[in-house]
């Protein structure tokens, strides 16, 4: 699934361009306050001249997309940076969003939060949706996108060598989001046949945490999507489920659900719950564009959703 999301458009079109993309991607890279390389360094790695340099930045303090100070042949310090208006002033690619298949409250204001930033930041952007963060993992830093949305639990065993950015616990699995899905005319009978999504180390980990194998239970391979379906019908008699908006309210359908019970249960959410924002290493400009997103709030308006989500089931039960 794609959505597009601006595009990117014409830059100087001069023949500076080159220098101003190299000075724009290293200051939002490095940030505000680090030092950009020297002229001779500029000269040695790229062949642009300290007077192709001189105007370069010009360019870009006229277009109000850098502020720099000169510290001779020492080089010059990154001020205010404006991401949208530097980014635009190199021409910089769209960036391209890796984020989870939409439907849960937490990942859907997630999405709007970082399209509605990315838009008023003035960067060019394309929404796609995967499910399995570890296969997202892999898109992003293969290069096929620049950033993958992903849970605690697959982000940040991971050595991550790009720009990221963590978010506050429950971003991604918000708290009581994650249930056990029960068939409710057998909720007297110990479950057996467990629902178990191999390619999710998210759902591994919480399923061996409230299902234990040692505790005699049989896995069966069952998408992390469809465990309300395949409890209905009959393919397992229990699985771990991401809550998420239903037609049909599972109360109706003749499924339960509850709460995981086991510490280790707690502890695996605890461990997986923050959302996770991993750029590509082959752009290091991300690094500003990840910290300029407004997210440092988003919790509370996730909790806002997934609370209006719950009443209106309450009113279709």
């Amino acid at each position: 699934m794609e959505n597009e999301r601006g595009s990117g458009g014409p830059a100087l079109g001069t023949a500076l361009q080159p220098a101003v993309r190299r000075i724009v991607t290293d200051a939002l890279a490095r940030g505000a306050g680090a030092t950009l390389p020297t002229n001779a360094e500029y000269l040695a790695a790229h062949g642009f001249g300290a007077g192709t340099i001189q105007r370069a930045l010009n360019l870009l303090r006229e277009r109000g997309a850098l502020t720099i100070t000169s510290h001779g042949h020492r080089g010059r310090s990154v001020g205010a940076i404006d991401v949208g208006q530097a980014w635009q002033a190199a021409g910089l690619a769209p960036v391209r969003l890796l984020l989870p298949p939409s439907g849960p409250a937490e990942i859907d204001v997630l999405e709007q939060a970082m399209a509605e930033g990315l838009t008023d930041l003035g960067i060019p952007h394309t929404v796609h949706h995967r499910g399995g963060g570890a296969g997202r993992l892999r898109s992003v830093t293969g290069g096929e996108h620049d950033v993958a949305l992903v849970s605690g639990g697959v982000g940040l065993p991971v050595r991550v060598v790009g720009p990221a950015r963590v978010l506050g616990p429950g971003t991604y699995y918000a708290p009581g989001r994650l249930v056990v899905v029960r068939r409710a005319a057998a909720l007297d009978r110990t479950p057996v046949r467990i629902a178990i999504d191999s390619g999710s180390p998210d759902h591994v980990a919480l399923t061996r945490a409230e299902f234990p194998e040692d505790s005699g239970v049989t896995y069966r391979e069952t998408p992390f999507p469809a465990v309300p379906a395949a409890v209905l019908r009959d393919e397992v008699d229990a699985g771990i489920w991401h809550i998420q908006r239903s037609v049909i309210p599972l109360d109706l359908a003749g499924l339960a659900t509850r709460q995981p019970r086991s510490a280790a249960s707690l502890t695996a959410w605890q461990h997986l719950s923050s959302a996770v924002l991993v750029g590509w290493s082959g752009r290091p400009e991300l690094t500003a564009v990840l910290a300029a997103l407004p997210l440092d709030d988003v919790a509370p308006a996730q909790l806002a959703a997934v609370a209006a989500e719950e009443a209106e089931g309450e009113r279709d039960s």
